[in-house]
């Protein structure tokens, strides 16, 4: 555990914000989290690098490190990190909660939220479809943006707590090249920190331009259950997902489930699965050289040709007609 002289080592650059110094905070200081004991953990910019596995480091240099995760067991207790956080979710929902706030925050891939350095929080999946991007600024990174780009004056003025913002489209569009592509492919791998950098300086934008937002939301439960049931839609794209199968995992009678979908994705469980099973067919015939038919079988299609009717249906255009016009 860090200690002050560990702090007076590693010392805050003259443009962060002002806060209390939390180098050894008490569990006892934060009510809201029962049964922890001893000190919250710092789960510092080098331990994470240590403690993750090289296939969920999707950036890794001296000045960011950005790290993909969820699943059915993702959780984490009370920490605080030496570095800015950015936690922006892309499939499904996550609860989140730090220290200045009564009561948790949900958030899904309509929004983020910025963790300055030394405040303590926790989060965990409401449902094992939950994915997110993690990205990690040191401080060199962000002084070396602040003389790049112009002060970050008003942005640091706004990181003097964990905030939740919008997501832009300019910012879905970098998350999903940094997380896209297929394994082992080389020149995207050496692209991804720039990317990365790139998502991270619009997010900085966001910080600067972009209204807080609240934690509690209107639509509330019934928004989260949808975000989850398209994230686990497009995790199973390529299987026959009953209404009864989807209605009893997520706890819903049938008319609950299909008015719920529609009332809050505007269209119908049927329609959304053939839309994702089209794009996740897209995708196949940019990044591969499978055939039609495979690519048609990956994605939940019966045939290369039903495959073709459907993306005719939707896109006007033939699946080699898709490819070639990628190429």
């Amino acid at each position: 555990m860090a200690s002050a002289d560990t702090a007076n080592r590693h010392p805050r650059p003259a443009w962060w914000p002002t806060s209390p110094t939390r180098f050894r905070p008490r569990t006892d200081d934060f009510p809201g989290a029962p049964g922890l004991l001893g000190w919250v953990m710092l789960r510092s910019i080098q331990h994470l690098r240590d403690s993750s596995s090289p296939a969920s480091r999707l950036v890794d240099n001296h000045e960011q490190l950005g790290l993909i995760g969820g699943g059915p067991d993702y959780r984490t207790p009370w920490h605080w990190h030496d570095c800015l956080m950015l936690f922006l979710p892309h499939a499904g929902a996550v609860e989140f909660r730090d220290e200045s706030r009564k009561s948790g925050a949900w958030l899904s891939e309509d929004r983020f939220v910025v963790v300055p350095r030394g405040f303590n929080h926790q989060s965990a999946a409401l449902r094992p479809a939950h994915r997110h991007l993690a990205i990690y600024a040191s401080d060199r990174q962000l002084q070396t943006i602040d003389d790049r780009i112009g002060s970050l004056s008003r942005v640091r003025a706004r990181l003097t707590r964990p905030a939740i913002f919008a997501m832009t489209a300019d910012m879905r569009s970098l998350q999903a090249l940094c997380q896209g592509g297929a394994a082992g492919d080389t020149m995207l791998e050496a692209a991804r920190g720039h990317v990365a950098a790139a998502l991270l300086i619009n997010c900085l934008a966001q910080i600067e331009r972009g209204e807080e937002l609240s934690g509690a939301r209107q639509e509330g439960h019934g928004e989260m259950l949808i975000s989850e049931i398209k994230a686990f839609i497009s995790q199973n794209a390529d299987r026959a997902l009953p209404l009864d199968l989807i209605a009893d995992r997520f706890g819903l009678s049938r008319r609950q489930v299909t008015r719920l979908f529609r009332d809050h994705a505007g269209s119908s469980i049927a329609a959304f699965q053939e839309r994702e099973r089209i794009r996740q067919a897209r995708d196949l015939l940019a990044e591969t050289t499978l055939p039609v038919g495979e690519i048609a079988w990956r994605v939940g299609f019966e045939s290369g040709s039903a495959l073709a009717r459907a993306m005719r249906r939707a896109t006007g255009r033939a699946p080699t007609d898709i490819r070639r016009g990628l190429a």
